[in-house]
């Protein structure tokens, strides 16, 4: 948490630096935008190794984000950092006695709370083809760059369906906390096309053509296991798509409100999952880690 309040500090400083009126002279054929966007989502996530699952579900977050767009003649870079607060979720907690999953022995219950989520981008990009004016510019921009993702979800209590074999637990007690990374390339594009009055369509997409997918995992209430973490999973490769569209519209010079909806969606590989015991480590398979967000959004944007 303190790293990522220094990067949001440092973030802000540079967005306040370069809102000087110098910017304001920039050359014909650069612009500087800078913009704040807030996002309303809905989160679902599994975890999927040999002989269990964890599925969260409704981990839901309303997330600020702060970007910046330079375009100097055709070259194009971008850059966003956002994060939240996730208050809601459910996390069901399942084990199977087989490794496809078709005879389940066990399955719990928990409630999510006291988590979060955090992610930076950066993309560099050409501009393919430019039309219409500097008030109202049409392009399409081809895109590639870095996508870091955290998200943190961490379980209270439990109750047990049939069979129930495990006791239930008090919704005062932690039983289960996962930190989720993502580390991934993605390669895509972006468009904005002028309609009429200052009213323009904007859409971007990315495909992730390869990622790192980390789990890591701590099981409070198990005692053959550690806690520091208690599994730990690991996968490269995987796909997955980012899209976002929307309706600008010009309110005054440079100042502009966006409207639309963000879909992101990313699968890890098969990987390693290993259980971190007294006795030492032991590795099992890792069948998948996925994350899905989506939800719509509202942001305010200046181009210099």
């Amino acid at each position: 948490m303190r790293r990522r309040a220094i990067a949001a500090v440092w973030f802000l400083f540079a967005f306040v630096a370069v809102s000087s009126p110098a910017w304001a002279q920039l050359p014909a054929d650069s612009s500087l935008t800078l913009g704040g966007r807030v996002w309303v989502t809905s989160g679902y996530s599994t975890n999927s190794t040999g002989l269990s699952e964890l599925r969260w579900r409704g981990v839901d977050s309303v997330v600020p984000e702060l970007n910046v767009d330079f375009v100097f003649k055709r070259l194009v870079l971008l850059g966003s950092i956002g994060g939240g607060v996730i208050k809601q979720g459910v996390l069901i907690d399942e084990d199977f006695e087989d490794r496809d999953h078709d005879v389940r022995f066990s399955r719990t219950r928990s409630d999510a709370d006291d988590t979060g989520l955090f992610y930076f981008n950066v993309d560099a990009g050409y501009r393919l083809v430019r039309w219409g004016s500097r008030e109202e510019p049409g392009f399409l921009d081809v895109l590639g760059g870095f996508q870091y993702w955290h998200e943190k979800y961490v379980a209270f209590g439990a109750t047990s369906g049939f069979p129930a074999v495990v006791p239930p637990i008090s919704n005062g007690e932690r039983v289960i906390t996962q930190d989720w990374y993502w580390y991934s390339l993605r390669l895509g594009a972006r468009t904005q096309v002028p309609i009429v009055g200052g009213l323009s369509a904007r859409a971007r997409g990315y495909v992730i053509p390869w990622s790192m997918s980390v789990v890591d995992d701590v099981h409070h209430k198990r005692s053959d296991l550690l806690h520091d973490p208690s599994f730990h999973d690991e996968a490269g490769g995987g796909v997955g798509v980012q899209l976002d569209a929307g309706i600008t519209y010009r309110v005054w010079r440079g100042l502009s409100v966006e409207v639309g909806y963000q879909y992101w969606w990313i699968k890890s590989g098969e990987g390693t999952s290993t259980a971190r015991t007294p006795d030492g480590d032991f590795d099992g398979k890792l069948l998948e880690n996925k994350t899905e967000r989506h939800g719509p959004y509202l942001s305010v944007q200046y181009r210099f």
